[in-house]
């Protein structure tokens, strides 16, 4: 009969190509229970349910174990545990009532940095999604102060309108397209 710690050892050979280690030491093979009869149960918890390897991941886990000596039948169950981020603190911690924060970001300017950021965040509320949208260039404004101004929602950009294309930017100034004054914001 097969032990767990057969198991474990032909897992081993399993290795994550984003980690750079086997999955069990990364702890992704749990509940490892096996019956007299030599079916073997287990689950494979990925760090992310949209892990690219996943099915070659199941396909090898499945094979693996299969290929130990006594084992009859393999249970393999696939979850995914997005592990908390901010080293385990809230991330009320980070910034209050924000979630969760995608950053968009290149070492060069004019690759389409605040057109990918409007894209996405105007995809994620068409979704369903809270979204707010900071533009903000760390070394000063670029020569260029063309952009968006977000007014109310974002269900206009995603309908195509041109109403209020201007810039919002991290330093408080808007610069409308049609209208070259410099105003505050708000």
């Amino acid at each position: 009969m097969p032990s767990k710690e057969d198991v474990l050892t032909v897992l081993s050979a399993i290795q994550d190509p984003d980690l750079g280690r086997d999955v069990v030491s990364l702890g992704m093979i749990k509940d490892i229970t096996i019956t007299d009869g030599g079916r073997v149960s287990f689950t494979f918890e990925l760090t992310t349910p949209a892990c690219p390897v996943r099915d070659r991941f199941q396909s090898l886990a499945r094979d693996l174990v299969a290929g130990i000596p006594g084992v009859t039948a393999v249970d393999l169950k696939m979850t995914a545990n997005v592990r908390a981020a901010f080293n385990g603190r809230g991330h009320e911690a980070a910034i209050p009532g924000v979630k969760h924060v995608i950053a968009v970001g290149s070492g060069k300017g004019g690759v389409g940095k605040s057109t990918i950021a409007v894209n996405l965040a105007a995809s994620l509320q068409l979704s369903g999604a809270r979204v707010g949208l900071l533009d903000a260039d760390i070394y000063g404004p670029s020569g260029s102060a063309r952009g968006l101004r977000i007014e109310g929602d974002l269900d206009r950009l995603a309908g195509g309108s041109r109403q209020g294309d201007g810039l919002a930017r991290a330093d408080g100034v808007a610069r409308d397209r049609a209208d070259a004054d410099r105003r505050p914001l708000g």
